[in-house]
């Protein structure tokens, strides 16, 4: 069943000159005049929402105000001093009632992992994903709310993912190319061809724009059970360092770390953001955790001792093997999960073992409109809030 739809009990002006509505909830919420007119979205005015917008802020009196308020339960009606008239419905006005608490209960919260998800993580069958948009929605949903999925029983062969990608969004390019093949060869130097463990890892902090959803798909894989693939989640390590040290986790959120990666005559990237991003009411909504790639830091230095000792403690957090999901990624098998949240590496290779995996990236922004999208189609509930905006920076 849907929820309740709230009712307008009266409206007037308050002795601030904000509008007032009571709700039959016995709750109230108040609203500048401007905020009211400015968004105003009748014919005349056009609604953003479709990219149509004909009232421009500019044309708008800031001291507007109400030459009178009617309300029929389900609507508030304003004819402003200029004569203009305005029409918001109840449930567009509780959908974007901005008192601090309304805020705060809108704000997404993400699912922390705990033993049982990591013993029992989502895994879906790729028959069942291929074959329609209810499962894939519910896909979509778990790695919204846990950040990590598992898809089982995919074809072993290359293009897979990208077509799988390819539902949600176009996959993101970059100077390794549209799709990424990461193939195991001891006679090359980089860090995934190193035979020693991946230390768990967010991938490409040193971007403006780090990676959003990641894909892997598993090619094929050394039978021994070398190679396997971890992951953690990085809100949870990081909750466990506020709790341990709100100095510590402060510190990371309010100073930034440089990061850079330099492919001589490719690319050279630098970019600066704090290791732990939070939104206005303190949750955690994306982290940087790569000090494979972090540059010198340059923080004031009366900081300097606390950072460290922030960043240390959730290093080594990030280092507790019982905090991990650890599989060995089967042919066939593909990881789907949150580059702004999820931490990932592997264990130890065989000097001789066979590893291919391919891999795409979505944008973000692409992954919740999909998620909007399949959720009007089959009729679900859909939630218009922003989600958590990334590993950009706190509020």
């Amino acid at each position: 069943m849907g929820e309740k739809k709230l009712m307008i009990k009266s409206s007037c002006v308050n002795n601030d000159g904000l509008v007032n509505l009571d709700w039959d909830d016995a709750s109230r919420s108040a609203f500048h005049p401007i905020w009211l007119r400015d968004n105003c979205s009748c014919n005349e005015c056009g609604d953003p929402a479709i990219g149509y917008r004909a009232l421009r802020l500019t044309s708008l009196d800031l001291n507007c105000k109400p030459k009178s308020l009617d309300t029929d339960l389900s609507n508030l009606l304003i004819t402003w001093q200029d004569g203009h008239e305005s029409c918001y419905t109840s449930t567009w006005l509780r959908e974007h009632d901005y008192q601090d608490q309304m805020r705060r209960a809108r704000a997404f919260k993400p699912i922390i992992w705990d033993d049982s998800f990591r013993q029992n993580p989502p895994v879906y069958d790729y028959a069942a994903i291929a074959s329609g948009d209810s499962n894939f929605l519910d896909l979509l949903k778990q790695v919204r709310d846990y950040g990590l999925c598992f898809i089982r029983n995919a074809p072993a062969e290359p293009g897979i993912v990208e077509s799988l990608g390819l539902r949600i969004g176009f996959p993101q390019e970059s100077n390794f190319g549209r799709v990424q093949d990461l193939i195991f060869d001891p006679g090359k130097r980089s860090i995934g061809n190193d035979v020693k463990a991946l230390k768990l890892h967010t991938d490409e902090p040193y971007r403006a724009s780090p990676p959003g959803i990641l894909m892997f798909h598993c090619i094929s894989n050394d039978q021994t059970g070398a190679g396997s693939s971890t992951f953690m989640d990085g809100f949870e390590v990081a909750d466990r360092l506020r709790d341990h040290d709100a100095e510590g986790f402060a510190a990371l959120c309010d100073y930034a770390q440089v990061f850079r990666r330099h492919f001589a005559g490719d690319v050279d990237l630098i970019a600066k953001f704090p290791i732990l991003s939070v939104d206005e009411f303190g949750n955690v909504c994306g982290v940087r955790i790569n000090d494979r790639v972090a540059a010198p830091l340059a923080i004031p230095p009366e900081q300097m001792v606390v950072y460290y000792r922030g960043l240390q403690y959730l290093l080594k957090q990030s280092e507790d093997e019982t905090l991990a999901v650890n599989l060995t990624l089967q042919p066939g098998d593909i990881a789907v999960f949150d580059n702004h949240r999820v931490l990932h590496g592997r264990t130890d290779l065989t000097v001789d073992g066979k590893r291919w995996l391919q891999w795409v990236q979505i944008e973000r922004g692409d992954f919740h409109s999909k998620l909007r999208i399949l959720a009007d189609k089959l009729a679900q509930s859909r939630d218009d809030n922003p989600l958590l905006k990334g590993a950009y920076g706190s509020f």
